[in-house]
């Protein structure tokens, strides 16, 4: 492809003219992975800045040209005005995505994306969709499944697995927008027929630095050359900010305020949740997922596909038919404990949580968590606040230590508590699932937190494998032997 097609839509300022006849194979990003015959986006990135590398680079004879931010001396280059967004540009046009190529969704927001993602998925499979479904836990291309790096792909692969679903005929993408990935313009160059925003609570500020920050990272995905229209929960203090801003076509779904979509006649239990969705008329809905945060997340979803002209039908059973999702409090019942592995890592999740499972407990509630390393560090007493206000029993544990002292972790958890909380720490994460089984009786609820869906546990010097829900179904196997 010439380099001037690859440039559509880009903000050039600068550049040789015979350059952009060059001919080039792919697009190369990250100076460790290089491909033959192809052009070079630099740009300054949060930690490195890629252009410092140009010389290492060209001398590989790899690269065919450079499109970088600022003029370099020595290499073939196109100076654009923002690297990220040429890599964008340049991607999508790359594997030749149209505007109208497919229907695109995106959610974000601090929780629920994951959980919204997965119902979006089962209900437009039910309408009998073909879907391309990227986010946490992994990315899917129709039936293809690839392993999640993070949140939100590089907007290389992001564009590669959109056309790779257009040629198995996929016709819907549903994508979890985070918040770096926004910032970073991992998403531009895409204008989604419909953004979900979920809620902001305190999470990402070591990166964000404060909350405003944190927002305005969010809110660039309801502008008008993001996305044509948002449904924004209306029950949400961000929320309703956001809708005081947005300059899109809006819908509100809530379960407090007014709301376009409106949840009422809540039944919740250990079995799941059941409700009605006021939209004009009553759509009923039933779910084997617990938790008044799940209402949130599925009444989202719902009011989504029918914002989408799904049938009410459709999104009844696409909702009914999705057993669980990876980590979002996964349940397994063990000897009558009931067990529920989340991925609440943040504060206002686990609160959530624990509040929509103390709302169901029979005896008592256990609560075990961490708090990860190399992370936002001020999220760790007030994770320790929101366990201490609904447990009645509290297991202190590591999570992704990374390169933290695992004990200063854990200092920082403790610095939360009130001084009476009953609290046990026991930084092998295997020990303290056991011990919380041990002192746990018929009739308990254990949450495991933080980890949900990950198999693995970061270290200081490795990565091992460790699975929350492995762990517990080895007790589940023990107490089946009779061990």
């Amino acid at each position: 492809m010439k380099l001037k097609n690859l440039l559509k839509g880009v903000n050039v300022l600068s550049g040789e003219t015979d350059l952009f006849n060059t001919e080039v194979g792919d697009i190369s990003f990250d100076s460790r992975f290089l491909k033959k015959n192809s052009v070079f986006v630099a740009y300054k990135g949060a930690g490195t800045d890629s252009h410092e590398y140009i010389d290492d680079i060209a001398e590989t004879g790899k690269i065919a040209a450079f499109v970088t931010e600022k003029p370099v001396d020595g290499v073939p280059h196109i100076v654009v005005d923002s690297g990220r967004k040429a890599l964008a540009m340049m991607s999508k046009n790359f594997f030749g995505i149209r505007d109208d190529s497919i229907l695109k969704i995106a959610v974000t927001g601090t929780n629920g994306k994951t959980t919204i993602n997965y119902l979006l998925d089962s209900i437009f499979s039910i309408n009998g969709m073909k879907v391309v479904r990227i986010g946490t836990t992994e990315y899917k291309v129709v039936d293809r499944v690839y392993q999640a790096k993070t949140t939100t792909p590089s907007s290389y692969e992001y564009y590669r697995m959109m056309s790779e679903g257009i040629e198995q005929g996929a016709e819907i993408v549903c994508i979890e927008a985070s918040s770096h990935a926004l910032e970073q313009e991992r998403l531009y160059g895409t204008c989604f027929d419909l953004s979900i925003f979920t809620n902001l609570t305190g999470d990402h500020l070591d990166y964000h630095e404060n909350m405003e920050k944190y927002f305005k990272a969010k809110q660039k995905l309801f502008d008008s050359d993001y996305s044509y229209k948002a449904l924004i929960n209306a029950d949400d203090f961000y929320g309703e900010k956001l809708l005081g801003m947005s300059v899109i076509p809006s819908y509100l779904y809530a379960v407090e305020n007014s709301a376009d979509f409106k949840a009422f006649n809540i039944q919740n239990s250990l079995d799941g949740v059941s409700f009605a969705a006021a939209c004009g008329k009553e759509l009923k809905l039933q779910s084997n997922m617990v938790g008044r945060h799940n209402i949130y997340n599925i009444l989202a979803a719902a009011a989504a596909s029918n914002i989408l002209g799904v049938p009410e039908t459709v999104i009844y059973e696409g909702i009914k038919n999705l057993k669980n999702i990876p980590g979002r409090l996964e349940k397994i019942v063990v000897n009558n404990r009931y067990f529920f592995v989340d991925y609440a890592h943040t504060d206002d999740a686990l609160k959530n949580v624990l509040q929509s499972l103390s709302g169901l407990k029979k005896k008592r509630l256990i609560t075990v968590f961490g708090c990860g390393g190399d992370r936002d560090k001020t999220k760790r007493p007030r994770m320790a606040k929101a366990a201490e206000a609904y447990s009645d029993k509290i297991v202190v544990t590591n999570d992704n230590p990374r390169t933290e002292d695992p004990a200063s972790i854990i200092r920082n958890i403790e610095t939360g508590f009130a001084g009476n909380t009953s609290y046990d720490v026991i930084p092998d994460r295997r020990e303290a699932i056991i011990h919380a089984y041990e002192i746990s009786e018929e009739e308990d609820i254990i949450l495991v937190a933080g980890k949900g869906h990950e198999d693995y546990q970061i270290l200081k010097d490795k990565t091992i494998h460790f699975d929350d829900r492995q762990e517990i179904k080895k007790l589940l196997e023990e107490e089946s032997a009779g061990l």
